[in-house]
């Protein structure tokens, strides 16, 4: 019982204070009034002219509800009634905006909650995905011989006239093979060393091999940048991608992808 009666008696407590002011109407309470009256005016016309978040969305509105109501009871005669409203409403005015504040405040601090939560679970699910994707993604390999560095240069070979480069960034990265401009991709730092792998035509197709006796294809690069691995479209698989600023990233998607390397046009 008495918790059902304690937030009437608060919700009841600017009535009563009105009523009180209005039935007693002492001048003093009645100057005290008509002071804080003036007082809410200048401050109300002072905060107007801010340009700040907090001036103009916060202290501004509750200010100028009060005085737009104490405008609405200036015509009033009796003095006593005319404070008792004043000071009634400019209290349910203020309680009511401290308790949107209030419900504002944590629906923003739930949102920013979620975010988090939404962030951290991306990047579990990201570091869950890219940890089983270093076990099983396919790779370029082939049964036989291998050139070195092949699984490297063969995903990478975006364009022609480019080098190839593998690396996180330019201080690991390192030289690893070339595409020359009939498209026949080569593995090796130099012209010493270099040994053709395979090659890739004009339509983006990636092929293994030293000649067109022995080659085979392994897969493409579409027009959008994604290295597909596979033999046709049917088996095709999405391994990576080349970004416009020829960066190399091996992954499934955004959430598993990480660079590996990086393609540069020979100079």
């Amino acid at each position: 019982m008495n918790q059902n009666i304690l937030p009437i008696l608060f919700l009841s407590l600017p009535a009563i204070c009105g009523g009180v002011i209005a039935l007693v109407n002492s001048p003093r309470v009645n100057d005290i009034s008509e002071k804080l009256e003036a007082l809410t005016r200048r401050q109300q016309g002072v905060v107007s002219v801010k340009k700040g978040f907090f001036s103009k969305w916060i202290i501004h509105p509750p200010l100028r509800i009060i005085v737009k109501l104490c405008d609405w009871t200036d015509s009033l005669a009796h003095r006593g009634l005319k404070n008792g409203i004043r000071i009634a409403a400019a209290l349910y005015i203020l309680g009511f905006w401290l308790l949107l504040l209030m419900y504002a405040f944590m629906f923003v601090l739930a949102l920013i909650c979620f975010a988090v939560v939404v962030v951290i679970a991306c990047w579990i699910i990201g570091h869950m995905l890219s940890d089983k994707s270093e076990q099983s993604l396919p790779t370029f390999r082939s049964r036989g011989r291998r050139a070195p560095d092949e699984d490297e240069v063969l995903p990478a070979a975006g364009g022609r006239g480019q080098k190839i480069y593998a690396g996180t960034n330019w201080l690991n990265e390192e030289l690893k093979g070339r595409v020359d401009d009939k498209g026949n991709i080569y593995s090796g730092t130099n012209w010493l060393n270099e040994e053709k792998i395979g090659r890739i035509d004009e339509e983006g197709h990636i092929f293994r091999g030293t000649s067109w006796l022995n080659e085979e294809r392994v897969g493409r690069i579409d027009d959008e940048g994604n290295i597909q691995k596979g033999t046709n479209w049917l088996n095709e698989e999405k391994v990576g991608r080349v970004d416009e600023k020829g960066d190399v990233y091996h992954g499934t998607n955004w959430l598993n992808e990480k660079k590996i390397g990086r393609t540069e046009i020979s100079g």
